[in-house]
């Protein structure tokens, strides 16, 4: 048999994964995700040079934009989710089971955080701070065609005029 030898970086990597056996979180996993989506995404998004360039810009710093508002909007409603998780086990006389309550109230928020209040902040945002990043002058001012600009009389009629008096059989 082969004796695995006990390295410092093995003991540190076995301490992490019990530590983290210990104490899961949805959130540590919602952090990761929030992190790697607002570098890669808008990472890759750049690189793809098939896309319009003004696309790639807005692709780009929505995506960046989400990740930003995904990392703290998890940060803060797991601290509040923290706070809640307490009240209800005091009000409930269950603070042996508080460790349990914060766990499915972390999952919980977690979803509905992902859910509701990142698209919500990210739709509100995501125009304004676009235009306060960009700020470009060079922009065309393009007005919706009124009613006026359009020209129907030049349309042909595909459907000749039918007679519709009198009575018709069998509904055509």
């Amino acid at each position: 048999m082969v004796k695995v030898m006990n390295t410092p970086l093995r003991q540190k990597f076995k301490d992490l994964c019990i530590s983290l056996g210990k104490n899961n979180k949805a959130l540590y996993g919602a952090l990761t995700i929030a992190v790697s989506k607002g570098i890669l995404r808008p990472t890759f998004t750049m690189m793809d040079k098939k896309q319009e360039k003004d696309s790639r810009k807005y692709t780009a710093f929505r995506e960046g934009l989400t990740g930003a508002v995904a990392f703290g909007s998890y940060l803060i409603t797991d601290k509040a989710v923290e706070k809640l998780a307490t009240h209800i086990a005091k009000q409930t006389g269950n603070l042996k089971e508080l460790p349990k309550m914060k766990s499915t109230l972390s999952l919980i928020t977690v979803s509905l955080t992902a859910l509701f209040i990142i698209p919500g902040i990210c739709n509100v945002a995501t125009k304004p701070l676009l235009n306060a990043f960009t700020n470009d002058k060079n922009k065309k001012n393009v007005n919706p065609i009124s009613k006026k600009q359009v020209n129907f009389s030049g349309y042909q009629n595909l459907y000749p005029p039918r007679n519709f008096g009198g009575m018709r059989i069998g509904g055509v």
